[in-house]
């Protein structure tokens, strides 16, 4: 269904008001970039629903950032019993500093949560950035109000959001390589984190049935031809992966990638060696 303006416009100052606020870290000289789900509403799929707020900032700034959101309101969680610390059966990595919403929305109840990421773990080869905006022929970041963004179509992106604080972001085709890299990085290790990177892959799909919904991406040479075999027509779920392993395959073998967290989702050796995980 076509949203008007100004229900589309509404919807996202309600949704993403809270990335706006967290992103104003950067006035704190603390850059960062929109991650996960929040940040493929405006280059993947726009999904409607509350989601969590990750962001990734400079490794020596974390403890920086953690203060920053707490003058912003946002408390960070220091409770060791908190579901977020956790490994055993936790699909994500596990941020060195998290927030509940809630501490400053009391409307979301305790469900949403801020993470704040080093980049080394999740965008370790992306050049260093800075608090100022991105260069307009920057191949890798841009604003969320960037008139360049894919625009909105319902079913597929969000369009700009130019009504909030302009947050950093990934642009589409970095998005992609992102997700890429880290299903790479991960895929069939114990610490179980290709869920999360797969539930970021499937909206960056092309669209065969509905193609205005697609995302036309060119990435690195290294990932493109791949990418495009990996886009073709399929049937058969596996097989359409196959293009995607046999790079990874060689990445892993050329020593490309860095070495996946060393944590066990399912606790004991013995139960990833069942699930044919390696650690």
């Amino acid at each position: 269904k076509l949203l008007s303006p100004a229900a589309r416009i509404n919807g996202i100052n309600e949704q993403a008001q809270p990335a706006a606020d967290v992103a104003k870290i950067d006035e704190a000289q603390v850059p960062n970039i929109l991650w996960g789900q929040m940040a493929g509403c405006l280059v993947a799929r726009w999904r409607t629903e509350e989601a969590d707020l990750e962001f990734v900032i400079p490794d020596h700034l974390i403890m920086t950032g953690s203060d920053a959101l707490a003058a912003a309101g946002f408390t960070p969680c220091t409770d060791p019993e908190c579901r977020e610390v956790q490994t055993t059966g936790n699909d994500r990595p596990v941020a060195p500093v998290h927030c509940h919403v809630v501490s400053r929305y009391p409307r979301y109840e305790g469900l949403l949560v801020i993470r704040l990421y080093p980049k080394s773990g999740h965008l370790w080869w992306l050049p260093d950035f800075k608090v100022s905006p991105p260069a307009i022929d920057d191949p890798d970041l841009m604003l969320s109000n960037d008139p360049q963004l894919p625009p909105y179509i319902p079913g597929g992106c969000s369009g700009p959001w130019t009504e909030i604080y302009p947050i950093q972001i990934l642009s589409p085709n970095s998005y992609a390589e992102a997700v890429l890299l880290l299903h790479f990085r991960d895929y069939k290790h114990a610490n179980s984190y290709d869920n999360t990177w797969h539930f970021l892959l499937f909206p960056l799909m092309e669209y065969h049935i509905n193609p205005e919904l697609t995302v036309k991406r060119t990435l690195r040479p290294k990932f493109q031809a791949k990418w495009e075999e990996f886009n073709l027509p399929w049937k058969n779920l596996q097989n359409k992966f196959n293009p995607l392993l046999k790079l990874m395959k060689e990445m892993r073998d050329n020593n490309e990638l860095p070495p996946p967290p060393p944590v066990n989702w399912y606790k004991t050796v013995e139960e990833a060696k069942k699930r044919d995980c390696w650690m």
